[in-house]
């Protein structure tokens, strides 16, 4: 049977992202996107419901990502769903499900600065994500 893990989202950032290195020197940031969905109730109300989505983006993507983005930065990323498993100090096992970003792309008008960075991350060798 063949499977496919492919994600598409486009949404706002409700963070700015921070870069942190991992014990090899690897830039990974975090996204926590904010998905909004317009729809009409059964009494035929206008109504209006969020979804928070974690994503995790690494190597030079990170990078720019963190020089680029600001809080209600307007992306479109592509990746793959991944779970994350770990257990806490008390031994209770921990999951969480997030977006593994393979591409991010920048939709607010293109300034200079966000326009050097897109161009940096695509020129760049593309690391394969660790996780």
């Amino acid at each position: 049977m063949a499977s496919l893990n492919k994600v598409i989202i486009a949404g706002r950032l409700t963070k700015k992202p921070e870069l942190r290195k991992t014990p090899n020197g690897v830039a990974v940031t975090d996204l926590l996107v904010a998905l909004n969905r317009d729809y009409i109730n059964l009494n035929g109300e206008k109504q209006q419901e969020a979804c928070f989505v974690d994503v995790v983006v690494w190597g030079k993507q990170a990078e720019a990502c963190t020089e680029a983005l600001t809080v209600s930065s307007s992306v479109l990323i592509e990746g793959r769903l991944q779970l994350d498993v770990w257990y806490s100090k008390e031994g209770d096992k921990r999951c969480k499900l997030r977006v593994a970003a393979e591409r991010v792309q920048f939709l607010d008008k293109r300034s200079d600065k966000v326009e050097g960075y897109a161009n940096k991350a695509k020129s760049s060798p593309s690391l394969k994500n660790p996780g």
